[in-house]
């Protein structure tokens, strides 16, 4: 997985996925069958914090190449949201049903949140939204 202009900077494969990151935004691959709860989170956040924790405006998407769960509410602590710095959350579906499931998920994001239909198109957004 590679976007055709932007350059790698550091890609890390934790217990919960594959996260990409690139200057402004990153990018997760959550592995099949995950549930995703704050506290899987831990190995996430120090290195969203390493690479713009100095103030730099980024960007989430979520690549849902493969098939988990959120706890919508779990949005609400979401750590990201405290980052004044973080510009929202791209997710990129693949299927009905997900498009389905994440209409409920932007409901509880605190930041702008927005479904897209290719990973190219939520590249481009992370652009204008910094």
């Amino acid at each position: 997985m590679q976007p055709k202009n932007d350059k790698l900077i550091k890609k890390y494969d934790l217990t919960l996925g594959t996260y990409y990151f690139f200057e402004g935004y990153f990018i997760a691959e959550i592995r099949e069958g995950e549930v995703i709860t704050l506290e899987k989170l831990n190995d996430l956040i120090p290195l969203v914090l390493k690479h713009y924790g100095d103030g730099k405006p980024f960007s989430y998407i979520s690549n849902r190449v493969n098939s988990h769960s959120i706890s919508p509410v779990d949005y609400l602590s979401c750590p990201l949201n405290g980052m004044e710095n973080f510009n929202g959350y791209g997710v990129v579906t693949y299927s009905n049903l997900c498009e389905k499931s994440i209409q409920v998920e932007k409901h509880f994001a605190k930041k702008p949140f927005h479904q897209f239909n290719d990973l190219e198109d939520a590249i481009n957004w992370t652009k204008k939204s910094a």
